[in-house]
């Protein structure tokens, strides 16, 4: 997939996170679907988007981020861990995350995204909780869908 066909996919990933907020990740997997992206690409689209704008946002806060992630197996297990820079669909969210900062997206709509990151979410609790972002060092992400996505069948 060249750089303009991955860009038009994040494109309507963003759009149907920010326009849908209510939307479950499944939900925007299988809408992603039927907007011709291919099921594996959707996957990773629902499974790192969010990821990259909460980790852009956070990026000069002195939290510590893993450089790697963990997926479930098909068999219940997890994999060993993985880079994320080995990902093509990371290194373009991140990208394009960026992008979008630098050509002044509004903070809220940069926000809305980084908010659907559970990573986001448990760095915000342990500040709730009297943490400092200095003193917060995440683990590496578990994705819970298979490399090859959930079952759209299984979805309903």
């Amino acid at each position: 997939m060249n750089n303009d066909q991955m860009n038009g996919c994040l494109s309507k990933a963003v759009a149907l996170f920010r326009n849908s907020p209510n939307m479950e990740d499944d939900e925007i997997y299988v809408a992603l679907i039927h907007q011709s992206v291919e099921s594996r690409i959707a996957a990773r689209l629902v499974e790192f988007v969010p990821l990259a704008y909460g980790r852009v946002l956070l990026a000069n806060s002195g939290v510590r981020f893993s450089d790697s992630f963990t997926r479930r197996l098909s068999n219940g297990k997890v994999s060993e861990p993985q880079l994320l820079s080995s990902e093509p669909v990371w290194n373009a969210a991140v990208a394009y995350a960026r992008t979008e900062i630098a050509m002044g997206v509004s903070a809220e709509d940069f926000k809305l995204m980084a908010y659907r990151s559970a990573e986001f979410q448990g760095v915000n609790q342990m500040l709730f909780q009297g943490s400092e972002l200095k003193n917060i060092a995440c683990t590496p992400p578990l994705l819970p869908w298979t490399k090859d996505g959930p079952d759209v069948e299984s979805l309903g």
